[in-house]
C-alpha cells in the first residue's frame, strides 16, 4: 500500500474506483473485447471485436507498471507522451501536496501491481474519470484514465 499522509483519501479513491470499474464492465463490457488500439498523441482508445470498433473513449495516460522490473513510471516521464496529453499527464503532480508523498514527482519508483492500481485510483479521482484501463503492452501495464466512453 502507498504510504501517504492522507490514507483516507487513498481509501476513498480506491473504493470509488472499484465501483467505476464494475460499471465499466457492466455498461461497456470493457473486459470482453479481442483487442484495443490507442493513440497516445490524441488520447483516444478503441476497443474492438475482431476489426469492428465496439467502444471508444478519450483517455489521459497515468503511467506504466513493469512487472519484471517491479517499477512504476509516470506518463509525464515517458518521452512518448507529448503535447496537450503531456500537459494533462503532468498536472497530476499537484497530488504531491495533497497526499504528502513525493511519489507524484518521482519519475520512476519501485512498485507492485497493487501500488499501480492505488496510483490509478487517485488519478481517476483527480481527472474525474469514468474508470481506468490497464492496457497490457509488451510486458507493461499502461494505466489510463477513461472519459467520454461511448458504444459505437
Amino acid at each position: 500500500m502507498l504510504d501517504i499522509g492522507n490514507s483516507k483519501y487513498l481509501d476513498d479513491c480506491y473504493a470509488v474506483l472499484e465501483q467505476k470499474q464494475a460499471a465499466l464492465i457492466e455498461q461497456y463490457q470493457i473486459d470482453s473485447f479481442d483487442m484495443f488500439d490507442f493513440d497516445m498523441l490524441k488520447g483516444t482508445i478503441e476497443f474492438k471485436q475482431g476489426s469492428t470498433v465496439m467502444v471508444k473513449a478519450d483517455f489521459i495516460p497515468v503511467g506504466s507498471f513493469n512487472e519484471d522490473q517491479e517499477t512504476w513510471m509516470w506518463a509525464w516521464a515517458n518521452g512518448g507522451v507529448t503535447g496537450e496529453i503531456l500537459q494533462k499527464a503532468e498536472s497530476i503532480r499537484v497530488l504531491d501536496a495533497k497526499t504528502n508523498n513525493d511519489v507524484f514527482n518521482t519519475e520512476t519508483v519501485s512498485a507492485d501491481e497493487g501500488l499501480a492500481w492505488e496510483i490509478a485510483a487517485m488519478a481517476c479521482d483527480y481527472y474525474q474519470g469514468q474508470g481506468v484501463f490497464a492496457a497490457p503492452v509488451e510486458g507493461l501495464l499502461i494505466f489510463m484514465v477513461l472519459n467520454d466512453i461511448e458504444c459505437v
